[in-house]
């Protein structure tokens, strides 16, 4: 660490003041000199919530800021538990102690930490109106006098040196010590006179909530659940769902805000995305091989990329995150790409007149060299995001997780099945569907002399149009 800010009387977890909360800025030196995993952020927060966890003075935890500046208060995943039933401050205290307990037993939670305190003891000043009034006071200049005493008051502003300073009274700390100094203040009456605070008023223990937090007009506790490391924010959330149904029943409400909330919100984007990127691929090569078939030969093998990127994560212990999706999305390209080039070889080569196994067979093979290739020259060359440190190494190293081990196992493994899903279409297609769908004058295409390894193959038709070469 080289730099720690400290505020005292404040709490950003609560967003309110109090006597008994603090706030701390940690500043961490620069990546160069904190080299390894021991000195990461989140090695640096494990071990601080280690050796706080045996205070019994207080609770004290460790947070990071929000991912997204102003987008929630911690990078934690931030719940507000509703009290839509009005059961108090000491049911909703008891509520978050059995959520905690309950949370244990899920091991996609690390943590989940709440600073609401319920009902702590306080002191209430009760100040007798009937009494006041024979006195001749007004009850502003009593609560004006208290709160001046307690917390301060501005009074005005006065120049001098050229610059303008506010003036400010408030009580010192030795004379706000002992709660009987508060009967000891004074208030001026309306004939002139000094009047003491003992003369109207008392002072008895009481319990009672020192902040009052609403949210959506219910009064709500705030919730910070942390995932576990390698636990996806989207089955954190699902779990910390699940436990707060059980532990609540029907007794209380949940609400996600920050981060959480837009992840809730924009859940099903990424599987949309995905959707209608499948299916723009089926109509773009639709169009292209004027088949319905061939298309869905390139898709299918899509899926080995996906098994790729999922392999990835668990060996390098990565959550689905939302730059593993992006690099899913490149990699739905690439290996369709891969597949393509199998795709195109065996339909020229199948319309040229070659057998539809040895077709198959064929293109996969004038094909398998380049593909491999460019492949493995893709995967060497993103590589170094999988070493990635510093600032943004958590981003760099789950897209390089998910194009690096999507890409290899789709060269090794799927490439060797798009010849089979090929044939197998392809079957379909001539056997069934040519009855059904047939070229735009009515008559098959014509049978050329397959073309050999050197060239690659070229497809014409019955009016002489030819096909671009892959």
């Amino acid at each position: 660490m080289s730099e720690v800010i400290e505020m005292s009387g404040f709490s950003f977890m609560t967003g309110g003041a109090g006597s008994n909360m603090g706030s701390m800025f940690v500043m961490l030196k620069p990546w160069n000199e904190r080299k390894g995993k021991n000195h990461s952020v989140e090695a640096v927060m494990a071990r601080i919530n280690e050796q706080c966890a045996t205070l019994q003075d207080g609770v004290v935890f460790a947070l990071n800021p929000p991912a997204i500046p102003g987008l929630g208060i911690t990078s934690g995943l931030e719940m507000q538990l509703l009290d839509i039933n009005s059961n108090g401050p000491a049911d909703m205290m008891r509520v978050l102690d059995d959520i905690r307990q309950t949370a244990k037993d899920y091991p996609e939670l690390a943590s989940v930490q709440s600073l609401y305190e319920g009902e702590v003891p306080q002191y209430r000043v009760n100040v007798n109106r009937d009494k006041i009034q024979l006195m001749g006071l007004d009850l502003g200049d009593i609560y004006s006098t208290l709160s001046s005493f307690i917390g301060g008051s501005y009074v005005n502003d006065f120049v001098e040196f050229n610059k303008v300073y506010q003036v400010n009274i408030a009580a010192m700390d030795k004379a706000r010590s002992n709660v009987e100094d508060v009967l000891k203040l004074s208030v001026r009456n309306n004939n002139g006179e000094m009047v003491p605070f003992g003369a109207f008023a008392t002072v008895t223990p009481v319990m009672g909530s020192p902040t009052i937090s609403r949210y959506n007009m219910y009064e709500t506790a705030s919730l910070t659940a942390s995932p576990s490391h390698g636990t996806s924010s989207s089955t954190a959330i699902k779990a910390m769902e699940e436990i707060v149904s059980k532990a609540t029943g029907d007794s209380y409400g949940y609400a996600w805000t920050g981060e959480a909330y837009q992840e809730t919100q924009s859940g099903t984007t990424i599987t949309m995305v995905l959707f209608f990127a499948v299916i723009m691929t089926i109509l773009v090569l639709a169009a292209q091989y004027e088949s319905w078939t061939d298309p869905l030969a390139v898709i299918i093998a899509m899926p080995t990329a996906i098994l790729g990127t999922i392999v990835g994560c668990l060996v390098m212990k990565q959550s689905i995150s939302i730059y593993t999706q992006i690099g899913i999305i490149l990699l739905l390209g690439l290996a369709a790409k891969n597949a393509i080039l199998i795709v195109e070889y065996a339909t020229d080569y199948r319309k040229a007149g070659m057998p539809m196994r040895e077709a198959a067979l064929k293109g996969g093979v004038v094909r398998f060299r380049p593909i491999m290739m460019t492949a493995f020259a893709f995967v060497f060359g993103v590589m170094p995001m999988l070493f990635a440190t510093g600032a943004g190494a958590g981003s760099r190293l789950s897209l390089g997780t998910a194009v690096v081990y999507g890409m290899a196992i789709n060269a090794v493994i799927g490439t060797l099945f798009v010849p089979n899903f090929w044939e197998f279409f392809r079957h379909i297609q001539e056997k069934y569907l040519s009855k059904v769908f047939t070229s735009s004058d009515g008559k098959p295409g014509v049978s050329q002399t397959p073309p050999t390894e050197s060239e690659p193959p070229a497809a014409t038709t019955d009016n002489s149009t030819r096909k671009p070469t892959p």
